[in-house]
C-alpha cells in the first residue's frame, strides 16, 4: 500500500511539473511575441526620428540662409547709408532714406472687394 501512495505522489507531481513546463512555454511564446512587437516599434520610431532629424536639418539650413541672406541686406543697407553720409561735405547730419530691399517688400495693393466675396 505504501508504494501506491508513493506512485500516486509521484504521478501527480509529475503532473504539477508538465502543467507548469507547458505554462512557462506559452509565456515565453507570448513574451517572445511581444518582445518582436517591441522591436518593430522601436525600428519605426528610429525611422521616424531619422526623418524628423532630416526635416530639422532641412529647415535649419533654410533658416541659416535666410538669417545670411538679411545679413547681407543689411551689410548693404549700412554701407549706402554710410557711403551717402560722407558724400555730405557741409558737416551736417542727413538722415537716410531707408530703401527696402526685395526681400521685404510688401505689396501696397488691396484686394477687391468682389475678391473677399
Amino acid at each position: 500500500m505504501e508504494q501506491n501512495e508513493d506512485l500516486l505522489r509521484l504521478e501527480k507531481f509529475v503532473e504539477k511539473l508538465i502543467f507548469s513546463h507547458d505554462q512557462l512555454k506559452n509565456e515565453n511564446n507570448e513574451i517572445h511575441a511581444q518582445l518582436q512587437v517591441n522591436q518593430q516599434e522601436i525600428a519605426e520610431l528610429q525611422a521616424t526620428i531619422k526623418n524628423l532629424q532630416e526635416e530639422r536639418s532641412v529647415m535649419h539650413n533654410r533658416v541659416t540662409g535666410l538669417i545670411d541672406r538679411i545679413d547681407e541686406w543689411e551689410k548693404t543697407f549700412d554701407q549706402e547709408g554710410s557711403s551717402q553720409n560722407s558724400d555730405s561735405g557741409n558737416g551736417e547730419t542727413r538722415s537716410v532714406s531707408k530703401k527696402s530691399s526685395t526681400l521685404f517688400k510688401v505689396s501696397a495693393e488691396r484686394p477687391s472687394g468682389s475678391a473677399l466675396r
